[in-house]
């Protein structure tokens, strides 16, 4: 708990915090420098309250810390525009969603690698996704696991490519980019539609194998 003697506590600042105000300060702080930043301190210092203030407004870091990774994401979902009837087209819906929504806030990647993305938002486009794979032709168990397939692609290509930066290339020695089988082949964006496009080539050739079978 945090206890702000009066010595402590500065002289005309805020008793009250608003609660859009500090979401967002939350927000900006986790996103450019992780969740552990996000403390009673650094709010206060933000949003020029006290720390007591901000420990009354958020009901607790940890609260605080859930509450907005589940802000973030469900806003993301909200403004998600889901193609009708044609499976591939959902799952590429997801997976570009996913994608920008991890590159745009990386605390809920970080969020992320940690536990399961704990929202109702967010459950149900797990299931959007597996029941288009179904629609597809695959069964329970193959949906499921495509789904994870898919999901899985796209926070491993996020995670390297926030933690290489954009720019990797000009890092890399001549001599070593020379011997990378992606000497000809660097753009993260390409890397990400023709690995898209092939994890979803193989999810319709598994299911056309099960509708023969």
């Amino acid at each position: 708990m945090v206890a702000e003697s009066p010595k402590r506590a500065r002289p005309g600042r805020p008793t009250a915090v608003d609660q859009t105000a500090l979401l967002e300060a939350a927000t900006r702080l986790a996103d450019d420098r992780g969740l552990e930043s996000v403390t009673f301190r650094a709010l206060a210092d933000v949003l020029g309250v006290s720390a007591m203030a901000v420990h009354r407004a958020s009901g607790g870091i940890d609260a605080l810390r859930h509450r907005l990774i589940a802000v973030v994401v469900d806003e993301a979902i909200d403004d998600i525009v889901w193609p009708a009837g044609e499976w591939r087209a959902t799952v590429e819906t997801f997976a570009r969603g996913l994608r920008d929504l991890l590159l745009r806030h990386p605390l809920v990647l970080e969020a992320h690698s940690r536990a399961a993305l704990d929202t109702p938002a967010a459950d149900d486009v797990a299931h959007r996704v597996v029941a288009a794979l179904r629609e597809a032709g695959l069964d329970a168990e193959s949906a499921a696991y495509g789904y994870a397939a898919v999901h899985d692609f796209v926070t491993g290509h996020v995670a390297i490519r926030l933690g290489r930066g954009e720019l990797e290339l000009i890092d890399i020695a001549p001599e070593r980019r020379a011997a990378s089988v992606f000497d000809s082949f660097h753009d993260v964006d390409r890397r990400f539609v023709i690995g898209l496009d092939l994890l979803l080539d193989g999810l319709a050739a598994s299911a056309e194998r099960r509708a023969r079978a």
